[in-house]
């Protein structure tokens, strides 16, 4: 699997030996870390939850040490904290039986590595085919979503500060979550493997790793049955889709895995993690130690994603209130639980939420991207604008209700296989365990949230995505304790019956890109659910004379879950087959496109930077050329370079965001610093020695950074300053 890893990372242009060096630090530094620790904290109950599980808390370990040898300057440091540990685990006798390969649990058989090695390595081609293969290295020229170099930036700012600031606005701090940079930070400095690589490549082919051991563990946690963890494995990190049927709208694929929203990678894996000491709590199987790990993991998700806390504090109520109610006593455990889980969440709000400024209440804001809302609507507002409901169904128009009702069913329903996890809350043995009381209430507060929160940037669609991989594993264990009893020749006759359905409505279901009536939308867009439906109903009445309510609802899971594989096989296949030919053309004509000598002059730049540059630059917009309203989300210079900048894009800045006042796009707002943006131009098109000196003195500029493809740069600096690079797009100076 390692071979294959770095085999493929070299086929889409990374270095053998880079990818050596990152891999290892993340097996030496994560991995091993972290299944120590769960096998001290939790009593290592096998090698499958070790491992996933392990890597999880691997991740918490890692912020912890990064954190503390950044702060005094020697992030190198971290080799020792780590050589530290493991030593301490090797020589101390009451450790040392951890150290070993399955710890003190029973070895696994023969079947477990082979299904272990096996999806891990579909897993890792997965990625690098679909994810990672369309977004080159710097400096190839290329189109790169916008938001890579912002996180970009602040992988460069994490890796010399524990404490970061704005890399984009001199003297702002960052009110972000920034916990996933904090990990590429930590292991860029530990491998000396670059930031680009590591946030483009090395780091996203980790965390689909970590996503199929601890969707593994976690299936097999929550279950109880050792064979029900390859299954979960396989729906949250191999073929982790939604269940799309017609070609047509299409649907996601790749699940919450993107890299240019590594937050919300990480944000998944965290969920899936939290499950460990979460259900060991709940099922009173809990220690001390396992307290401290579930310490440990909300504190790493604090810092993860804002989703994370919320969504687990609704699944405390709901398990809470099941339990209060079967016990007929205080759940005090569960009190505790989430009196830690708000605490932190507290805590974050201070300085790790960030990105929710203009956020704000709207029923059903999220249906604006579903497929044909523009089209049957005309509504053409920018996201969380307007009252407290989406303006088409503020004038309670049927026909625009009827629509509105229409995009919400099929949000639901391409979830189904994750919503069938609150099927088993009703039916025993399941409704009895508070562990799926919790799963079905953070499953329900990550798809019900997303509909009624609206975010400048779409981001209320991270609530859904925190509990995608969740949901998966828990309808996977709710399908199998409500299994017993089930016949398996019915099974494979539903799950056959949901995959040629499945492929035959894919194949030959009409789809009418022109729609733009509420009926043509319900057809599309609903029809194909419909004709499952049905199918379903006749397949599964038809073999179920006694009508055991149970057995009913495990057919209805295998057959939603069968019906969602044939799409995201066929979309895997389609990414192979179009790996054999080269990449599409570097979307010269996109507005995210960078040349390679842009690319090039900064990363120039990030080796010759002094610790303490602060640069002006003309470039503020993408695509470069500024003028006034033009999409203000241009970070690569800071992302590349690593150099603070006095101002470059201020989209993402919390008073940009707040500015938006509900009325306008945070893209396209003027500046909140306009005296930034006006002096870093002055320095660039219309120099003067007083307003250089100024600059200078006054702020500590020490750099200007002129974008040939963003204005003209004046001829004057080459009489004002130094220049230090140049070539066909980029001219760099330092100041005297």
């Amino acid at each position: 699997m390692p071979v294959s890893a770095v085999l493929l990372l070299a086929w889409i242009g990374d270095s053998g030996g880079e990818s050596i060096r990152y891999l290892f630090t993340w097996s030496i530094a994560v991995l091993l870390p972290g299944t120590l620790l769960w096998r001290v904290l939790a009593g290592g109950r096998s090698v499958a939850q070790d491992l996933g599980f392990g890597a999880v808390l691997g991740l918490a370990w890692q912020l912890a040490i990064w954190a503390a040898c950044t702060a005094i300057g020697v992030p190198l440091l971290q080799w020792a904290a780590v050589a530290a540990l493991l030593l301490v685990f090797a020589f101390t006798p009451a450790l040392r039986p951890h150290f070993s390969w399955r710890g003190t649990s029973v070895a696994p058989p023969l079947w477990w590595h082979v299904l272990l090695a096996t999806s891990l390595l579909v897993a890792i081609v997965r990625t690098v085919v679909v994810v990672l293969r369309p977004i080159p290295l710097p400096p190839i020229a290329a189109a790169r979503h916008q938001d890579i170099w912002y996180q970009l930036g602040l992988v460069q700012e994490l890796i010399r500060d524990m404490t970061p600031a704005d890399p984009s606005v001199l003297g702002e701090p960052l009110i972000y979550h920034w916990f996933a940079n904090a990990t590429m930070a930590s292991g860029s400095v530990m491998s000396d493997v670059p930031p680009p690589q590591v946030l483009m490549h090395q780091w996203p082919l980790t965390m689909a790793i970590t996503l199929v051991l601890v969707g593994w563990a976690a299936g097999e946690l929550l279950s109880e049955r050792a064979w029900a963890g390859p299954l979960a494995a396989a729906l949250t990190g191999v073929l982790p889709g939604a269940l799309q049927l017609a070609d047509s709208p299409s649907v996601n694929m790749s699940a919450a895995q993107a890299v240019q929203g590594p937050t919300g990678t990480m944000a998944g894996v965290v969920m899936l993690g939290l499950v460990g000491p979460t259900v060991l709590i709940l099922r009173r199987q809990a220690g001390p130690g396992v307290w401290a790990a579930m310490i440990l993991l909300l504190a790493l998700a604090t810092g993860t994603k804002p989703t994370l806390l919320p969504i687990m504090l609704v699944g405390c109520a709901f398990a809470g209130v099941a339990g209060w109610v079967a016990e007929r006593r205080p759940p005090w455990r569960l009190v505790a639980l989430g009196g830690v889980a708000a605490g932190f969440f507290l805590a974050s709000t201070f300085a790790l939420i960030g990105s929710t400024g203009g956020s704000r209440v709207q029923l059903l804001a999220s249906m604006r991207v579903q497929p044909y809302y523009q089209a049957v609507s005309g509504e053409k507002t920018y996201p969380a604008t307007g009252g407290w409901v989406l303006q088409s169904l503020a004038g309670a128009d049927p026909r625009m209700l009827l629509f509105g009702a229409t995009l919400l069913a099929y949000y639901l329903l391409i979830d189904a296989p994750r919503l069938l996890t609150l099927l088993g809350l009703k039916l025993d043995p399941v409704r009895r365990d508070p562990a799926y009381w919790w799963i079905g209430g953070c499953v329900a507060a990550g798809t019900g949230v997303t509909l009624v929160f609206s975010h400048p940037g779409y981001s209320e669609y991270h609530f859904l995505g925190a509990i995608l991989a969740l949901g998966m594993v828990g309808v996977v264990a709710v399908g199998v304790n409500l299994s017993p009893g089930t016949r398996t020749r019915d099974l494979v006759v539903v799950g056959v019956a949901g995959i040629l359905t499945a492929v035959t409505v894919y194949l030959y279901w009409p789809t009418d890109p022109n729609t733009h009536t509420v009926a043509r939308a319900a057809a599309g867009l609903l029809g194909p659910f419909a004709v499952l439906a049905v199918v379903g109903a006749v397949v599964i009445l038809g073999i179920n004379w006694a009508r055991r309510p149970a057995t009913i609802a495990v057919q209805v899971i295998v057959l939603t879950v069968a019906a969602s594989l044939p799409v995201q096989v066929i979309v895997f296949g389609q990414a192979l087959e179009k790996a054999t030919q080269p990449l599409a053309s570097p979307g010269i004509g996109y507005r995210t496109y960078l040349t390679a000598a842009e690319q090039s002059a900064m990363l120039w730049l990030r080796d010759h930077a002094h610790p303490d540059d602060v640069a002006v630059s003309n470039v503020f917009c993408m695509p470069a050329r500024y003028r006034p309203g033009c999409p203000d989300d241009a970070y690569w210079i800071s992302g590349l370079s690593g150099v603070q900048l006095l101002i470059e894009g201020w989209a993402y800045a919390p008073a940009n965001l707040a500015a938006t006042n509900h009325k306008t796009s945070f893209l396209l707002q003027p500046s909140p610093w306009p005296d930034r943006v006006l002096d870093s131009r002055m320095a660039v098109e219309k120099p003067s020695k007083q307003h250089l000196a100024n600059l200078s003195g006054d702020v500590g500029v020490t750099l200007i950074i002129g974008d040939l493809r963003a204005g003209p740069v004046s001829p004057k600096l080459d009489q004002l300053a130094d220049r230090v690079f140049s070539n066909e797009d980029v001219r760099i100076y330092r100041l005297r």
